[in-house]
């Protein structure tokens, strides 16, 4: 078997955000997977405590959580950190005040929003993703526990790209939601999921030309483009399908199970 291990990404890919949906399709690929020995495994920028709706149904022998910067094995201890420095998460906390912009971070095992809490719930409220969902309007947990990650709402997309221009060492991620404004993720710029898994794959290893790694969105582009097999869900953009080995059949559609069709035939070759 020349590929053995699988990374997953969750919204849009392995799950169906704004229903709460795993195709059952998807379900029995990833039995067959297990079955024949694949070690199956998360990439998602979603942190802990927003897999408990999808941990219900799947569990997974690794999870490279929030873009990278968290990973967890199977029993859920720490393998990999990548917090963002106290002293940047005190300036986004100044930015956010002085320009009244929506504001929370994601932390190992539990998320907290800071300001304009309505907007915030809303958004977390559709992603599905409640869970372990606090509220501190003192905005200092940031100052006791490590923050990985911070997502952000505002109408002012301009004064963001100020922000990460002066702030090099963070990026943002423009990212879906049904808000009126733009979102963003914002995170140290030396990581992303690529980062996450070659850590991991160092840890147990393996190699890139062993992975096969599903993705729909930009921040899935380095491991779709440094996998084995790398493949685009059929919502994904043609810029992100361009990074792909292949494209296959929507996360409404299939998408899973259709390209394991493909991969299955290919390995036995």
């Amino acid at each position: 078997m020349k590929h053995k291990i699988v990374f997953f990404d969750m919204d849009g890919t392995l799950y169906q955000t704004e229903n709460d949906v795993i195709q059952e399709s998807t379900l029995e690929t990833i039995d067959t997977l297990r079955k024949k020995g694949y070690m199956v495994c998360a990439a998602t920028g979603r942190p802990l405590n927003q897999m408990k709706l999808i941990l219900q149904r799947v569990q997974f022998d690794f999870y490279v959580l929030i873009n990278g910067s968290f990973v967890l094995d199977g029993d859920f201890n720490e393998l990999e950190a990548n917090p963002i420095p106290r002293q940047y998460c005190d300036e986004l906390v100044e930015l956010c005040k002085e320009h009244n912009f929506g504001l929370g971070f994601h932390f190992g095992d539990a998320s907290y929003i800071y300001n304009n809490f309505y907007p915030m719930y809303d958004f977390c409220k559709y992603a599905n993703v409640l869970d372990s969902l606090f509220y501190d309007p003192s905005q200092s947990f940031h100052r006791r526990h490590r923050a990985f990650n911070a997502f952000l709402i505002c109408k002012d997309k301009r004064t963001i790209d100020n922000f990460i221009e002066e702030h090099p060492a963070l990026r943002a991620d423009l990212i879906n939601v049904k808000t009126d404004g733009f979102g963003f993720d914002i995170f140290n710029a030396n990581n992303d999921k690529a980062v996450g898994i070659e850590s991991l794959l160092h840890d147990i290893g393996a190699t890139w030309e062993e992975t096969i790694c599903f993705g729909d969105s930009t921040n899935d582009i380095r491991m779709l483009e440094k996998a084995g097999i790398g493949v685009a869900m059929g919502g994904a953009t043609d810029y992100v399908k361009s990074f792909a080995d292949f494209s296959t059949t929507s996360v409404y559609d299939d998408g899973i199970a259709n390209a394991f069709k493909k991969i299955f035939a290919e390995e036995e070759k």
